[in-house]
């Protein structure tokens, strides 16, 4: 093996070690020259850039430092060039717009007739069965939607447990559960009825509201609530 290939080679295990430790561990475990090593390996493929990020923290004092001062500034330092200082210099608009933006209003699920526009948005005239879960808080506004099962044209298993699992997971305070039937026919199943109750009952366990279990056709979408049955 060549002394070119060996350093080569040294170098990209090392960014997968470096990247590897990222993804497992978050931004803790690495120091500043990692972080800074690691963002520059993105824009300096082909060279270490470990030495680089020393350099640039010891002529600017921080990382908070580093990326405040303007690109022109950062191509001061050798190996450092336009594509690299560009890079950097884009991660303080980055946060400051992560930091200062309004979140965007979380949709409320105030009725039957809200919820299903909300799901035949999602499913309707869809070829396969889909099963989704929106979860909501305590003033029934979606904090998040899951795709939970897909099944056959004409069949979807749907699991009692995975569901409460998710619903946990997401702390959620309630959750509206929804179905498409591609043939159209929004009439509820054996089956459909069987999960319903299964599913109302796990939810009174753990204290959560099962809110309504829709099943979305080519009409009018069946409410389990407005049948009577939640």
């Amino acid at each position: 093996m060549s002394h070119g290939k060996e350093v080569k080679d040294y170098r990209e295990g090392h960014r997968g070690r470096l990247r590897a430790r990222y993804r497992l561990n978050g931004d803790s475990a690495l120091q500043d020259y990692e972080l800074l090593e690691l963002l520059l390996t993105f824009a300096i493929p082909r060279r270490d850039t470990k030495l680089l990020a020393k350099k640039l923290l010891e002529r600017f004092g921080s990382l908070a430092r580093v990326f405040e001062v303007e690109p022109a500034s950062l191509e001061e330092i050798a190996g450092i060039g336009a594509q690299a200082a560009t890079l950097i210099s884009l991660i303080r608009p980055f946060t400051t717009r992560f930091l200062t933006e309004a979140p965007k209003a979380r949709i409320t699920l105030r009725s039957t007739d809200e919820a299903a526009a909300y799901f035949q948005a999602k499913l309707k005239g869809r070829p396969e069965e889909e099963v989704h879960v929106a979860f909501v808080n305590a003033k029934n506004a979606v904090t998040a939607t899951e795709c939970h099962q897909r099944g056959t044209v004409d069949r979807s298993a749907v699991y009692v447990r995975k569901v409460i699992e998710r619903v946990l997971a997401h702390k959620a305070m309630g959750f509206i559960l929804a179905h498409n039937h591609p043939s159209g026919d929004p009439t509820p199943s054996s089956q459909d009825r069987e999960i319903t109750h299964a599913l109302k009952a796990a939810a009174a366990t753990v204290d959560v509201r099962f809110l309504d279990h829709l099943i979305i056709g080519d009409g009018a979408p069946f409410s389990f609530k407005e049948a009577g049955h939640l």
